[in-house]
């Protein structure tokens, strides 16, 4: 099992269990410890920092994932690589320091009266900030050293497991919602100091400088890369940010709270893609600096039927059980089915693209990422003032799908016109009509208890789904990993 398999597979498993974590903490605990208010300005606080630190991070998080091949070196110094990171993104911290004093009275006196919790708890802004900057900069910079499932453990469970901790406390009364915030943006630091530990203990912390090394030309592409990554990184976090900023300024927070609860099960399906995108940064880059195009088409092709299989049957688990889900939540959330729904099929579109994205931004055409960038903004913006007003949450939701999904299709069509590489066979339609043997099945049992009825009506799915991948051969990876769980757990009976 290669490298990329085997990171992808731990990286997933991490990602889950992080997700089963977050489902106690999002969407058991939460709802009934925390008012929709209180829940929205921590989702509020969050996106924030994440928009803020996609602009202040100066683009570098670009060079760092097309242009550490040309760094690289056997004693872990990496010709001051990681010293030249530093310098870069402390740089675009001060220039987000400066910002925020000079915008932050303007930002409260605008959310005193609709959403309140957030003006007074702004003051942590620039904390969450700092953490959130050096923590992508150390986990990207890892990353590429070909570790990226450390990064995946600390956000995704490690971070989850503290919070739930937190939550704990103040459903205990032991402390109040101020020191639940305060705990929580302290517990976004934990991550930080145990990547940088990993990376010191490894050798591969080097703060020194090596100008020699810098040519003409590596200046020239660093700088211009810089320039594109300011604007195309954002598109990583749009529509997981931009939709609940929008929702707090026609809405409110109480209705951040509620989008928030009902995206994050959607959310599940892009996981996958989450993991096998952070692995393959490094190889997608060296395989362009040898213009390795078979093992580019090779790793754009599988990703593309492994994230589809996923994604579809998370989805199809989701409809199933579609009103399971609201008898789990306290009655204020019933009106957000159409959130899941909706963001669920644009995160299984953009999954069945595979690692295009990636594709894209590691080639030498990542500046039309930021062509796309602006047309997802454009269809973004446009949609939501539309849509929002509209249909409220719904009409968030909604403008977050139409915007994925043209995104996605026009990265493909770019994709597969310059290169010939293209994502999709009849594999997909194959797999499309298994899913949909397994949707009927699901939706033909009649309902049960609670517990028993999540239990059966998914255990159901998944076997008539993977029973069909399995047998009809439509994903080797899936079917290798099948094949050698099946052989262990021969050997162990």
């Amino acid at each position: 099992m290669g490298i990329v398999q085997k990171q992808t597979i731990h990286g997933t498993v991490w990602s889950y269990v992080g997700a089963l974590l977050g489902f106690v903490n999002i969407i058991l605990l939460s709802p009934k410890i925390f008012s929709a208010g209180e829940i929205g300005v921590v989702q509020l606080l969050l996106s924030f920092a994440t928009m803020l630190a996609q602009f202040s991070s100066l683009g570098f998080i670009n060079v760092i994932n097309r242009l550490f091949p040309y760094f690289r070196d056997s004693r872990g110094r990496h010709h001051g690589f990681l010293a030249l990171s530093l310098i870069i993104t402390l740089a675009g911290f001060l220039a987000a320091l400066i910002f925020f004093k000079i915008y932050a009275p303007h930002f409260e006196r605008a959310n005193l009266e609709r959403s309140p919790l957030i003006s007074e708890y702004s003051f942590y802004l620039p904390a969450l900030l700092l953490v959130t900057l050096l923590f992508n900069l150390l986990d990207n910079y890892n990353k590429v050293l070909y570790d990226a499932v450390l990064g995946t453990f600390l956000r995704e469970f490690l971070f989850r497991i503290l919070n739930l901790v937190l939550i704990c406390l103040f459903w205990a009364g032991l402390i109040d919602f101020g020191g639940y915030v305060f705990g929580y943006v302290v517990s976004q630091g934990v991550p930080l100091v145990v990547i940088f530990i990993s990376l010191l203990r490894r050798g591969e912390i080097s703060l020194k400088l090596e100008p020699g090394h810098l040519t003409p030309h590596l200046k020239r592409e660093i700088i211009i890369l810089c320039l594109f990554g300011i604007i195309t990184g954002f598109s990583s976090i749009i529509l997981t940010t931009l939709d609940k900023l929008f929702i707090n300024r026609y809405l409110g927070e109480a209705d951040v709270g509620i989008y928030s609860i009902a995206s994050y099960f959607a959310v599940l399906i892009a996981l996958p893609g989450r993991s096998i995108s952070k692995i393959s940064i490094p190889f997608l880059a060296e395989s362009w600096k040898k213009n390795d195009r078979d093992t580019i088409r090779d790793m754009y092709v599988r990703s593309s039927i492994s994230q589809y299989a996923v994604g579809l049957l998370i989805i199809i688990g989701l409809l199933v059980n579609i009103d399971n889900i609201f008898r789990l939540l306290p009655d204020i959330y019933s009106k957000s089915a159409a959130v899941i729904i909706l963001i669920g099929t644009g995160n299984l579109v953009s999954g069945s693209a595979g690692i295009n994205g990636v594709i894209l931004s590691t080639s030498s055409l990542y500046r039309y990422q930021t062509w796309l960038m602006f047309i997802l903004i454009i269809v973004f913006v446009s949609t939501s003032m539309v849509f929002i007003p509209l249909f409220g949450i719904t009409g968030a939701a909604l403008a977050s799908m139409v915007s994925t999904i043209v995104n996605t299709g026009l990265s493909v069509f770019i994709v597969g016109r310059r290169f010939g590489l293209w994502p999709y066979s009849i594999i997909h339609l194959k797999m499309s009509a298994v899913g949909i043997v397994a949707l009927l099945a699901g939706y033909a049992l009649p309902q049960m208890s609670l517990l028993p009825d999540i239990a059966v009506r998914s255990l159901l799915v998944t076997v008539i789904f993977a029973a069909g991948v399995y047998f009809w051969r439509l994903s080797d990876d899936m079917n290798r990993v099948a094949g050698s769980v099946i052989g262990r757990l021969k050997r162990w009976l």
